[in-house]
């Protein structure tokens, strides 16, 4: 099945300008753009939310009120606003977390979510978060989700402890569990790793590296930049970027003093993951047009693995369409294909072989598969080749997508 390649949209083309315009302090004037193209602003409201940048855009946008109209200022206006509601429960729904863990002698880190974007950006106003990511030491893994389960949060991933005797498997599969609090409505992610398949960026290192943030007197555990960086690009590449908000944090650490290039790269290094860290700069630099700063001179080009990587992401988030293909027969083949073409690219993403492995051996695990099945082989042999049956059934059936997600009957 052949994909087609668009050009960015009109839409999509000003919501880049935007990032810019603030990334680069008010480096280039907006009205040009405006003025010289017709944006469908129903279409751009749509995408300022999927790519969960009402905040940044909304900043940008109300300095030209004469060419963008009254309603859609209004519009994002108001999602601002309700980002800013949802980040200042979340900040207090943190420190909740931080008395229960400190009680239940659990050191944790916070990673992402609302305390980033105060110790990225000074401002709960700047950016949007959903969730709170916490991230704990392996051992303490078990403790910590008893300790949430008695404050009222509810397991979302329960094959995780409906299967007991795979727990050792799905810690492979898997680097966090997630959580609901059915009340305050309050999604936890209660991570081991920070990512499942750049494998050498290890927990314990990083809880040895971390340093500590205050917010309104109260202590927290995060990143250094340095480190902090490495974690959300190596996110970013995982996921294609596929939300510009993560390049943004990209662009907008970039633009921090206390970000050094040179430095930045040895730490890629000692993590194994230079390729994720160069297709991240190059990606900001390029999408966002980032001009030369003191800490970030030009970057070295590309090898052709990286420009691979770089190409998939820039068609991910500028979009690219391809023909559904009509059919059971067509659509299977063609799901098989994508899974494939994915598993390539985890597989080039990574830097060593530990984690090339790791991305292999995912492949093959897949639990969600069973969630509805309380009997399952004791043997993990016979458990793999079972689960990638139960996989091809179904995608063969049509309940599983393009991207891995399981349609409910």
């Amino acid at each position: 099945m052949e994909t087609v390649k668009m050009k960015p949209s009109a839409t999509m083309q000003l919501l880049l300008q935007c990032c810019r315009y603030n990334l680069e302090n008010n480096y280039k004037d907006l009205t040009g753009f405006l003025s010289g193209n017709t944006i469908d602003w129903p279409d751009f409201i749509a995408l300022v939310t999927k790519h969960r940048l009402s905040p940044q855009i909304h900043f940008a946008l109300k300095n030209f009120q004469t060419e963008v109209p009254g309603v859609v200022l209004e519009e994002l206006s108001t999602l601002a606003s309700r980002s800013l509601k949802r980040i200042m429960n979340l900040a207090g729904e943190l420190d909740v977390l931080h008395e229960l863990f400190s009680t239940h002698n659990i050191q944790f880190i916070s990673l992402k979510g609302p305390l980033m974007i105060w110790q990225l950006y000074g401002d709960y106003s700047c950016r949007q978060t959903r969730d709170i990511d916490i991230l704990i030491e392996e051992m303490n893994i078990d403790k910590a989700i008893l300790v949430l389960s008695q404050a009222g949060y509810q397991l979302i991933d329960q094959y995780f402890c409906n299967h007991p005797e795979k727990h050792a498997l799905y810690m492979k599969r898997e680097n966090h569990v997630r959580f609901r609090h059915p009340h305050k409505m309050v999604f936890i992610e209660l991570h081991w790793a920070v990512s499942k398949y750049f494998t050498t960026i290890h927990t314990a290192a990083l809880f040895d590296s971390k340093t500590r943030v205050t917010v309104h007197g109260r202590d927290f555990n995060t990143f250094p930049l340095d480190d902090y960086f490495i974690v959300l690009a190596t996110h970013g590449i995982y996921h294609r970027f596929e939300l510009l908000l993560w390049l943004y944090d990209i662009g907008h650490m970039m633009r921090m003093p206390a970000i050094n290039l040179k430095e930045l790269l040895v730490s890629a290094e000692k993590f194994n993951c230079t390729t994720a860290v160069n297709v991240s700069l190059a990606l900001a630099v390029s999408l966002f047009n980032l001009t030369e700063s003191g800490n970030f001179p030009p970057l070295n080009k590309l090898t052709k693995k990286e420009q691979f990587i770089y190409n998939q992401c820039v068609d991910t988030i500028t979009g690219t369409s391809a023909q559904k293909p009509a059919g059971r027969i067509n659509r299977f083949f063609s799901t098989v294909a994508q899974r494939v073409s994915q598993q390539i690219y985890l597989l080039l993403m990574t830097d060593d072989i530990p984690s090339k492995k790791r991305a292999f051996l995912n492949t093959l695990i897949k639990p969600y598969v069973w969630e509805d099945s309380g009997k399952i082989p004791q043997n993990n042999l016979l458990y793999l080749m079972m689960t990638q049956v139960k996989w091809l059934k179904l995608i063969l059936s049509g309940r599983m997508n393009q991207r891995g997600q399981i349609r409910k009957k």
